[in-house]
């Protein structure tokens, strides 16, 4: 027994049961969804898919890349609502082993092998344009060409929806927000790719943000679907504040979240916030929570981090909460072990509630024995 606890034979045990789980994966029946449910209301924090495992972390925290090309796959009629979202997809994506440990994609050619008619057409693409009206020019000179585009907002891939004017419409897989250059800064607005679809795209009417309902917004005249090449101003929706509160959040960008000594110098930064880890906010000021990291008080931008909601109810080994104790959860737990080794105090790769789920001894601390224990219950 106690030789089963050495390091290298569980890592040898973890890997040999990813391997067979990615095979089984691709055997699972896929779920229906809403039928004929609006594409651009999907979220990546829902919770029809939000703990879906992708690589080492969630479509909860990481999967703004998957849920943007999940409604070009669906804008473009390659693929319908009714049977088709961000979490089939995913699972799809995992059954060819297609993500990293952090949630990223190994490889672009594998979003063409899970939906053969959509194709990344270009690598990321960096504005020429450093305003808002330029960037707006050349993302509609994509769409004019029939071309489907996601652009990158300081980490977080959003759809892009259309052009009108200097106005873009997104479709963001994180919040409600329908106008880009309102919900995020220019300057954080930095690269975009366009994409091939099954159709060309042809044009978009806009949602109400407001309500995030699928009912038109309405021109001037009447609620027409506004093409690639249209200049018709829209009436704009009212914009709902966002407002933060104290708990867990994790971070959901690719790029890494600074930790500031003093909110008001960016420069006082004294550690930083990965793709996927969670801090605890236990104050907040405007847009900024307030941290404890290494025994340090901080401050950290709340703007590209997502709330953790609390689970209701905590099923031990069901760690991202879907309902299944399987390998996905497997591979959550050795993260946590993996990278807490060399994650400062008060950031973490786990949740709270996630970390209770993982604690299947029951001893306060997640290690090689819990490892152990969740492959005797999966083989069971």
């Amino acid at each position: 027994m106690q030789s089963l606890k050495d390091k290298g034979i569980i890592k040898l045990l973890l890997a040999f049961l990813v391997f067979i789980g990615v095979f089984a994966g691709a055997l699972r029946t896929e779920h229906n969804v809403r039928a004929a449910e609006d594409f651009r209301l999907w979220r990546q924090l829902d919770d029809r898919w939000g703990n879906t495992a992708i690589g080492g972390t969630t479509l909860r925290r990481s999967g703004c890349y998957v849920t943007s090309i999940a409604m070009v796959a669906a804008a473009s009629g390659a693929r319908n609502t009714d049977s088709f979202d961000p979490g089939v997809f995913a699972r799809q994506l995992n059954s060819m082993g297609a993500f990293n440990s952090g949630g990223g994609l190994i490889s672009w050619a594998s979003v063409n092998r899970a939906v053969p008619e959509i194709n990344i057409a270009t690598a990321n693409i960096s504005f020429r344009s450093g305003d808002q009206s330029g960037k707006a020019r050349e993302l509609k000179e994509y769409l004019d060409k029939g071309m489907y585009v996601i652009c990158n907002v300081g980490g977080h891939w959003v759809y892009i929806d259309g052009v009108i004017g200097d106005d873009v419409y997104m479709a963001d897989p994180a919040k409600d927000e329908i106008l880009m250059f309102k919900a995020y800064n220019n300057s954080s607005i930095t690269c975009y790719q366009a994409l091939s679809g099954k159709n060309p795209y042809k044009g978009f009417v806009p949602l109400n943000a407001k309500t995030a309902a699928a009912a038109p917004l309405t021109t001037t005249t009447a609620a027409t679907t506004i093409s690639a090449a249209t200049t018709t101003t829209a009436v704009l929706p009212d914009q709902a504040p966002v407002v933060y509160k104290p708990g867990e959040y994790y971070c959901g960008s690719s790029e890494k979240v600074d930790i500031l000594a003093d909110i008001k110098d960016e420069k006082s930064s004294f550690a930083k916030l990965d793709d996927g880890g969670v801090v605890n906010v236990l104050s907040v000021s405007g847009g900024y929570g307030e941290v404890s990291v290494s025994g340090k008080k901080g401050w950290v931008d709340l703007s590209p981090l997502r709330y953790a909601e609390s689970a209701e109810k905590i099923t031990p080994g069901d760690v991202n909460n879907d309902g299944r104790n399987d390998e996905y959860d497997l591979a959550l737990i050795n993260e946590y072990i993996s990278k807490s080794e060399s994650l400062p105090e008060g950031i973490s790769a786990l949740t709270q509630a996630e970390k209770k789920a993982a604690d299947l001894s029951g001893d306060g601390k997640i290690d090689n024995t819990d490892v152990l224990l969740y492959l005797m219950l999966i083989c069971k």
